[in-house]
């Protein structure tokens, strides 16, 4: 069984991407989630590969398109 783009992210994934949908920076997300700023760019890296994205931009709107976040 394929599974679907959102579904592959994981739950610290899912977490930074929502953030990302609320319009917080990566500086604003890391404080957030209490950990480095380079670490929520490789989540973002990782996302963006994994939902098939160029940018956050991309990200937010594949996020809204497949109800991620809700």
């Amino acid at each position: 069984m394929k599974l679907r783009a959102w579904e592959r992210l994981t739950k610290r994934e899912h977490e930074v991407l929502a953030y990302l949908k609320s319009g917080m920076t990566n500086r604003q997300i890391a404080a957030a989630l209490v950990i480095e700023e380079s670490t929520v760019e490789t989540h973002l890296d990782h996302i963006y590969r994994k939902l098939n994205v160029p940018n956050r931009t991309a990200a937010v709107a594949k996020a809204i398109q497949c109800g991620i976040g809700r």
